[in-house]
């Protein structure tokens, strides 16, 4: 672990994030976005920078850069982030194989 992601895992450890984590829950009436389910616990409290820096992570004057996300709907968007950042298209093929199955 580098020091940029202790500092972050310490963060997230403090009763600021902590409060805001349960704010942005609230916010969210308890749904995550994506898949319109109940966030179940162990969501994820997302930063949609994703190559934010320390400072930036810790900067949570504004909510609107983060999102709570259900652990698989977080996996799922890291996953397909790597890819729709040089190939948007790739969302379209998707859909197109999910389409294929029944």
């Amino acid at each position: 672990m580098n020091k940029n992601q202790k500092e972050k895992r310490n963060f997230r450890a403090s009763k600021v994030w902590k409060t805001f984590r349960h704010e942005k829950h609230v916010e969210q009436k308890g749904i995550d976005p994506i898949t319109k389910k109940k966030l179940i616990k162990g969501a994820n409290c997302h930063h949609r920078h994703v190559s934010a820096d320390t400072d930036e992570y810790q900067d949570i004057s504004n909510p609107e850069h983060y999102v709570m996300l259900n652990h698989m709907t977080h996996e799922m968007l890291h996953w397909l982030y790597r890819y729709w950042k040089n190939d948007p298209e790739i969302i379209d093929r998707i859909v197109e194989e999910l389409k294929r199955w029944y």
